[in-house]
């Protein structure tokens, strides 16, 4: 008990720690984004309130509805990655009763409530879709724990019949969660502020396009979990503060070769990036997990709304993701592309090879690094900069 509290007040105080550096930085964006999460970490530890655990794709707007704390497994996880709470998490966690061969992601998070550093949900929620094996965890560890799993279930249909029930699914989560939690707001608030992100994000995506070269694609992978709180007022907030910071960057005019990266980078290296452009000599313009978003919602169609959004996601059908990244590839005139595939993960790196072969008829440079972006036991990086020997961008 001693060590968690230990572990705990050690995560808090890096957070804190963050928060005083990014306002150091004048970087009021990252600020604001961490200072809520700093604020989420105490409302569930110090100040003891319940909350729900989720997984990535459950819509924010839902939750957001209910007067509980929402937990974002993946994004919970990512921070205590990025600080190097435990030594090889993926094998602590199996000796907690975490099966062998899933997710890091949600090893980590199984971890922390095993040793206590955060107390256990009341709650978990969950979609099968995109990442099974998150699927898979909140349903067993809601068994475990004896406590409630809200969750859809989402069938690959096909046409009007796959969104109706889907919406069907989604609606009856949300009578599920009324039964248990009081409403904090109206559907109709949070409509408005997730239409009001989304539009901030639809100009910031335009700027993106046209001013590819002054863009810091690291800036996008440490807000891309802003998914999560669409519906919130604070996501306005952080989304316009990160166009301001955007608009006013200086224009890099160096002509590099541009590379796309797919897939997430290892949390615990956030220098991979410009050690890759440096090394290599080129430009990561873009990623993947920033696209998120449409289409609006209304309040009349709010569950309908929110089952086209999944079903439009890129990672919904492997078409959707290949369509999204070739559209990409045209979008910013990418030269190479760099595919990070995590570890057991049978998500992304399946469509692997079906990318290659696609870059290959587009006569684009491709290479796949393997690795796990939440346990470093699990990245060889000597086998990476081996591979990347190879990959020849101009």
């Amino acid at each position: 008990m001693i060590q968690s509290s230990k572990t705990l007040d050690s995560i808090l105080s890096k957070l804190d720690l963050a928060v005083r550096f990014s306002k150091s930085q004048d970087e009021q964006y990252m600020t604001q984004y961490l200072s809520n999460q700093l604020s989420l970490m105490k409302n569930i530890t110090e100040n003891k309130k319940e909350y729900l655990a989720a997984s990535y794709y459950v819509p924010g707007e839902l939750l957001e509805l209910f007067d509980v704390q929402a937990v974002f497994i993946e994004r919970f996880a990512g921070i205590a990655a990025a600080w190097r709470i435990f030594d090889n998490p993926a094998l602590q966690a199996e000796t907690k009763g975490f099966p062998h061969g899933r997710c890091s992601y949600q090893a980590m998070f199984h971890l922390i409530m095993e040793e206590e550093i955060v107390p256990k949900p009341v709650g978990f929620t969950a979609l099968s879709f995109a990442c099974n094996d998150a699927w898979t965890y909140c349903k067993d560890a809601a068994k475990q724990y004896e406590i409630p799993f809200y969750y859809v279930d989402i069938t690959k249909a096909t046409g009007k019949d796959q969104l109706k029930y889907l919406a069907q699914q989604l609606e009856e989560m949300y009578n599920n969660l009324k039964k248990i939690f009081p409403l904090k707001s109206s559907i109709e608030e949070v409509v408005v502020a997730s239409n009001e992100a989304q539009r901030i994000k639809q100009d910031i995506d335009v700027f993106r396009i046209k001013n590819p070269e002054s863009f810091n694609v690291m800036d996008l992978f440490k807000i891309f979990p802003l998914y999560n709180d669409l519906g919130k007022k604070s996501a306005i907030e952080i989304l316009n503060l990160f166009k301001n910071k955007i608009e006013n960057v200086k224009t890099n005019d160096k002509d590099l070769p541009r590379v796309l990266w797919l897939g997430i980078i290892p949390l615990y290296k956030n220098s991979i990036i410009k050690d890759i452009e440096d090394k290599l000599n080129c430009r990561i313009v873009c990623e993947e997990m920033f696209d998120f978003g449409m289409p609006k919602l209304s309040c009349y169609t709010f569950f309908e709304d929110l089952a086209r959004r999944i079903i439009s996601s890129r990672f919904f059908t492997w078409e959707n993701r290949t369509d999204a990244i070739f559209k990409t590839v045209d979008q910013f005139n990418i030269k190479g592309i760099i595919h990070f595939s995590h570890n057991n993960c049978r998500f992304l790196p399946p469509l692997v090879p079906h990318i290659k072969y696609k870059a290959k008829e587009e006569n684009i440079p491709f290479i796949e690094i393997k690795g796990d972006v939440v346990d470093p036991y699990y990245f060889d990086e000597k086998n990476m900069w081996d591979k990347l020997k190879s990959f020849k961008v101009c």
